[in-house]
């Protein structure tokens, strides 16, 4: 049975990336500082212990499926770009021809749904 750690790794190694790190701490710490957010401050966004940001930058722990997974929504990236497996921070929507503000209602409703985007909506027809 694959962990989440040892398949990316041996992906890694098939596309020529043998970093023994499974997560690109630098992607991560870069993502995080354009956000303006601090370790602490996304680790609680994520529900992790507020150390663990901090370790999964600096190489100290790998990280698990959840939390990779947990990490690139709040940061807005792909796993993949997080992973080092593509360049494309944006994943699928990095080619998009979607506006900034489509995105944003695109995330609203991943986020919170058609309640999300009624709320938005009823938002804007006030201004």
């Amino acid at each position: 049975m694959f962990t989440i750690t040892t398949l990316c790794l041996h992906v890694k190694q098939i596309i020529g990336n043998s970093e023994d790190e499974l997560l690109r701490g630098d992607r991560l710490r870069e993502e995080r500082e354009k956000l303006g957010i601090t370790q602490r401050d996304l680790a609680r966004a994520c529900g992790l212990a507020e150390n663990m940001v901090y370790r999964y930058e600096n190489g100290l722990n790998d990280i698990t499926g959840d939390s990779l997974k947990i990490l690139a929504e709040q940061l807005r990236v792909s796993s993949d770009y997080l992973l080092g497996l593509s360049s494309n921070a944006r994943g699928q929507l990095g080619d998009s021809t979607l506006a900034e503000d489509e995105r944003d209602i695109l995330d609203l409703y991943r986020k919170d749904g058609w309640s999300g985007l009624a709320r938005l909506s009823v938002e804007k027809a006030i201004r």
